[in-house]
């Protein structure tokens, strides 16, 4: 009997030092999967704009002086060359919301000012024709959105409206002034190709600001693997500019600048660009880029204090570019 004991005490301690054993098996090794790749996010770049563009405005004193016509003078800064560089930027978090945006500054390489003043009837009494020999252009823009993206077996689309802020600066500075064809025979100025103001002496100069809002939408196609195709359109629903004109020649107005221009009003800013990348990260394009703003307000004549109306002000440019950009993960 106590031989039976035993053999079934020993049973029970041979199980429960296997169940010990399993219950501190070390378990088998294995491979810890690396995290996914981040995709790019970022983009960098630089960007070359050649342009042109021109700059019209008029005032209205006629009701100071019932002589004077309705426009009174009529201001028009034409085919006004300029070259800018820009750094532009990108960046898209993991629900691709986004932001971008460029900045750029370059200078002006000629283009003319037509300078015209009317009677009352609008009788031109005086045009003169000046060469513009260039000064500054200041310029940037930043947009926030958020990205959309339809997939179909061959084409890649993403819709991506957005707000944003934009600020253009033109600085010319004409010089002479040679007498135009006018209707009073030359009387105030001098016959058609007379030299009033020699080319080599400052004549008028103008510095014109926008500051607007942006609302619109970019459109970006990708096509096969490497091409895309970008549109990029926005309206202005509110922009606001500030002038200031020097007349340096005019010493019965005052030190200049002595005109200022302050107004509000609209704009349309378009943009289309072939993109190909040569690699995942590494990106050339090209494209047009069309810029239009126009307002109404008040012109001043800051050293008398006297305001008359600004019926309109408009700035326009168009131009081409071409930019490299480089494309990369946050981290």
């Amino acid at each position: 009997m106590m031989r039976g004991f035993g053999l079934a005490l020993l049973a029970i301690v041979s199980v429960t030092s296997s169940a010990r054993a399993q219950s501190y098996q070390v378990p088998a090794p294995y491979a810890i999967p690396l995290p996914p790749m981040s995709e790019p996010r970022w983009e960098l770049g630089a960007r070359f704009w050649a342009s042109e563009g021109k700059t019209r405005f008029d005032i209205n004193s006629n009701k100071f002086n019932p002589a004077l016509g309705n426009p009174t003078s009529v201001l028009t800064y034409g085919d006004m060359e300029a070259y800018s560089g820009e750094f532009v930027w990108s960046a898209r978090n993991e629900s691709n919301t986004f932001a971008k945006g460029f900045v750029g500054g370059g200078w002006l390489n000629g283009g003319s000012l037509d300078d015209e003043d009317f009677a009352a009837g609008q009788i031109k009494f005086s045009d003169t024709y000046s060469k513009i020999k260039g000064d500054d252009l200041i310029y940037g823009t930043i947009d926030v959105g958020q990205d959309f993206t339809l997939l179909d077996r061959q084409t890649k689309v993403t819709f991506s409206p957005f707000v944003g802020f934009n600020f253009w600066q033109e600085d010319a500075i004409s010089y002479g002034g040679r007498c135009n064809r006018d209707d009073v025979d030359g009387l105030v100025c001098g016959p058609p190709g007379f030299i009033e103001v020699p080319f080599s002496t400052k004549f008028i100069g103008n510095e014109t600001n926008w500051a607007s809002l942006r609302l619109g939408a970019q459109l970006k196609v990708k096509l096969w693997d490497r091409l895309s195709l970008i549109g990029d359109a926005a309206v202005l629903p509110v922009a606001y500019v500030w002038t200031y004109d020097s007349h340096f020649l005019r010493k019965d107005l005052g030190p200049v600048p002595n005109g200022e221009d302050r107004g509000s009003g609209w704009g349309y800013q378009l943009e289309a660009e072939a993109r190909y990348d040569f690699t995942p990260s590494w990106s050339t394009g090209g494209g047009v880029r069309f810029w239009h703003a126009e307002a109404g307000g008040n012109n001043e004549f800051v050293n008398f204090g006297l305001k008359v109306p600004l019926n309109d002000y408009t700035s326009e440019r168009f131009g081409v570019f071409g930019d490299v950009t480089y494309r990369f993960a946050t981290f």
